[in-house]
């Protein structure tokens, strides 16, 4: 019990540069899967620490997935951190983006940059496969005014 009460201080140093390093570890993992997977002349934008809350055509609460959001020549995709689920919004089908804070019906308590998108329709919906439904996902980013600003200029054509 002594020994804590003398180096409580360098304890919680150490706690803290192992959160740190964890983080730092994380961040370069997914920095190498995007110069892996994408040309650096595709890249427009990208966001870690990003939080997504889904589809709307989802059915339940909005869930709440950690990962990063890049913006690329050819639409924008958000990768999980944690779990393997990922979000490719090609950008032709891009309709509009906005600033909210609800989602799903349901109050997100926080800041959010909503994307509207034409989706496919699930073949079992349908009869024809070139139906399209309005569908809306929605990421809790830092400065959302400038991801809005981003995403617009890229993909909606006014």
């Amino acid at each position: 019990m002594e020994f804590l009460q003398q180096y409580y201080i360098v304890i919680i140093g150490c706690l803290f540069l192992c959160v740190f390093g964890a983080m730092t570890w994380l961040t370069h993992k997914e920095k190498k899967w995007v110069k892996n997977n994408y040309k650096k002349q595709d890249i427009i934008a990208l966001g870690f620490g990003v939080i997504c809350y889904g589809l709307s055509s989802d059915h339940g609460e909005p869930k709440h997935y950690k990962g990063f959001l890049l913006i690329h020549r050819h639409g924008l995709l958000f990768k999980g951190r944690f779990s393997n689920i990922k979000f490719d919004v090609p950008g032709k089908s891009i309709q509009k983006v906005f600033h909210g804070d609800s989602h799903k019906g349901t109050r997100l308590y926080r800041s959010a940059v909503m994307v509207d998108f034409l989706s496919p329709m699930k073949i079992q919906e349908t009869k024809t496969q070139d139906a399209k439904i309005m569908d809306t996902i929605a990421f809790k980013l830092s400065y959302p005014p400038q991801w809005i600003k981003i995403i617009g200029k890229a993909f909606i054509k006014k």
